[in-house]
């Protein structure tokens, strides 16, 4: 940390009048480090600012400034006054909205992700955040990740950002250089929820709104090309919730539902057990008489006890469904 980022933040916590947290994710990334030593010195400068240790999952190291907004850099030089702008504003409040962008957050009625790239020696990556925190801070409905593409290249690489700053909308939509808000918002109403990818439908679940994309599927008569990926998901909460969708679905719109035995019997072999354990209960909730065929054909090379039970399960909620089925 520079002589005069030091002075700044000693300076500004001078003048604030409240404590007040945040928190620090906690990952195995390499980078870690950095965020660690950097969250040492700034508490030692800034003794108003209580830097805890997040619960919350990331996969790059960060500063959680709220639930929903995840700072994946470190704020110094350029990016050092709109970091220490919004921490002011959190403590307080923000500056008033147009009338237009508050009735645009108002009416957001689905979580939406935005991925800001930035660099540390680029002259217009700090309008771009001071643009992006405050829809974040006013909205639940929008988790942003501010991510240094400098020090996180793999990560960058990943997302094919070649400038800064560049803005991904659930990785379907992109803006290179400064955004308007309007702009942004009116892409967050107009969405075409069948082009979410799994990512996307994964905060989505993970925000706890699986009914949402349950109602979007039905209202659209039509599974998101995602969707099957959630519950294929290695995490098991994941899953979990995906499958509170299925069972919405098997209920409400069982045609809709029967159209996932194909992609769940396809991806079953390459699957370990918990998984397929799981594939087995969604095919028992959408199952129809080709599925039960198959469930019966695999049905003695399953050597694991919890994939006996899974398959005998489906095949029992196959038989409730389908009474007439012949056996």
């Amino acid at each position: 940390m520079k002589t005069t980022d030091k002075e700044k933040f000693s300076a500004w916590a001078k003048n604030q009048p409240h404590a007040q947290e945040i928190f620090l994710s906690q990952t195995h990334h390499p980078e870690q480090a950095q965020f660690d030593s950097f969250v040492r010195e700034f508490s030692r400068l800034a003794p108003c600012i209580h830097i805890r240790p997040s619960d919350k999952k990331a996969s790059l190291p960060g500063l959680f400034m709220t639930d929903n907004i995840l700072l994946s850099a470190l704020p110094l030089e350029k990016e050092l006054p709109p970091f220490l702008e919004a921490l002011s504003c959190l403590a307080g409040s923000w500056p008033p909205l147009t009338r237009a962008i508050q009735n645009m957050l108002d009416s957001l009625d689905h979580q939406s992700r935005l991925t800001l790239f930035i660099a540390m020696q680029c002259p217009h990556c700090p309008d771009m955040v001071r643009t992006l925190l405050p829809l974040a801070a006013r909205s639940k409905k929008i988790f942003l990740h501010i991510i240094d593409g400098s020090l996180f290249s793999e990560t960058a690489r990943k997302y094919n950002v070649l400038s800064a700053p560049c803005l991904i909308l659930n990785q379907d939509f992109r803006w290179t250089g400064h955004t308007d808000p309007e702009e942004i918002l009116a892409m967050m109403h107009r969405p075409d929820p069948s082009q979410l990818g799994s990512e996307t439908l994964k905060h989505i679940l993970e925000q706890g709104d699986a009914q949402w994309i349950s109602r979007q599927m039905i209202q659209a008569g039509e599974l998101f090309d995602g969707f099957i990926g959630l519950l294929l998901d290695s995490t098991w909460s994941v899953r979990l919730g995906a499958m509170v969708v299925v069972e919405t679905l098997a209920d409400e719109a069982p045609d809709l539902a029967a159209q996932l035995g194909p992609g769940l019997i396809q991806a079953f072999s390459d699957k370990d057990i918990p998984v397929q354990g799981d594939i087995l209960y969604a095919l028992g909730e959408v199952g129809t008489a080709e599925t039960k065929t198959w469930i019966k054909k695999i049905l003695p090379g399953l050597d694991h006890p919890d994939l006996l039970e899974a398959a005998r399960d489906a095949l029992a909620a196959i038989d409730e469904n389908l009474p007439d089925y012949p056996v």
